[in-house]
């Protein structure tokens, strides 16, 4: 890895990752506040007055009543999936095809590092930023819900929930990697990076609209981050985990080897 490459990138995407956090610790900061552990059922009635089609497709109709699966239905139903895809689009983008398309990748090959360690370095930078954004939420979550409702998180099952998302982000931020290697131009890049993330959303708001939609989650990579199976423990999480984990780890080795191999308009 090349730890000045990594510098730079901390330093060219660091607005792009202090705008995400700062929009999730807003959502997150304000959903703990809101939870009234005596009134949860107001909360409920509500939802209740909101249309049922609207409710199901942002993930918000089973917040509950307890901390756990109220935060968990709540912020990653929707929120914990939808800003961070927006920041490994974004940034996948910037971190091969962008050099390629701007002409500074001829700079970045003039140095003693091969294109393996370029773009591997790329790749973890992707990795491990998402899962910084992550952390410092989840931190926050922790920290605040053990101040203002002591002992009312259920602490593993919320960590295991946010280590799915975080997997499910990975493969995301991977299929943009992919497509950033894959590609000479920002504009292809950003197309196909952006179209799939998007599409996976989509269908699974969709599919939570009825049942006669509900199929539909099948087709989705978000619908693996089930709050409720996960929250409730068992094999579902180590069984999903290990399979996020090996499509991201191929994707991302495919991609480096790709771009290692593929020849470049620069």
């Amino acid at each position: 890895m090349s730890k000045v490459l990594f510098k730079v990138n901390i330093k060219s995407n660091w607005p792009i990752f202090l705008f995400i956090t700062c929009m999730l610790l807003l959502y997150t900061t304000i959903s703990v506040g809101m939870f009234d552990p005596i009134n949860a059922e107001t909360t409920q009635a509500m939802l209740g007055m909101m249309p049922e089609s609207m409710v199901k497709a942002f993930g918000f109709e089973g917040l509950g009543t307890e901390l756990t699966g109220y935060l968990g239905n709540y912020l990653y139903g929707f929120i914990f999936l939808v800003f961070p895809m927006i920041y490994t689009v974004l940034v996948s983008n910037k971190l091969i095809a962008k050099h390629v398309d701007t002409g500074s990748m001829t700079y970045l090959l003039t140095t003693p590092h091969s294109r393996i360690v370029i773009a591997r370095t790329q790749a973890i930078f992707l990795a491990l930023s998402t899962f910084a954004v992550l952390l410092i939420n989840v931190l926050v979550a922790v920290v605040m819900s053990e101040i203002m409702f002591s002992g009312m998180l259920k602490i593993v099952p919320f960590l295991a929930l946010n280590l799915i998302t975080y997997l499910c982000l990975l493969v995301i931020s991977s299929m943009g990697f992919f497509f950033s290697c894959l590609f000479n131009d920002t504009k292809n890049s950003l197309a196909f990076g952006t179209a799939f993330p998007v599409i996976f959303v989509v269908l699974k708001m969709v599919s939570g609209i009825s049942d006669e939609l509900s199929f539909l989650k099948y087709f989705t990579l978000y619908s693996l981050v089930d709050v409720n199976k996960i929250l409730d423990g068992g094999s579902y999480s180590v069984v999903v985990g290990i399979i996020l984990l090996i499509a991201a780890s191929i994707i991302y080795t495919v991609s480096i080897k790709m771009f290692d191999k593929r020849s470049l308009s620069i």
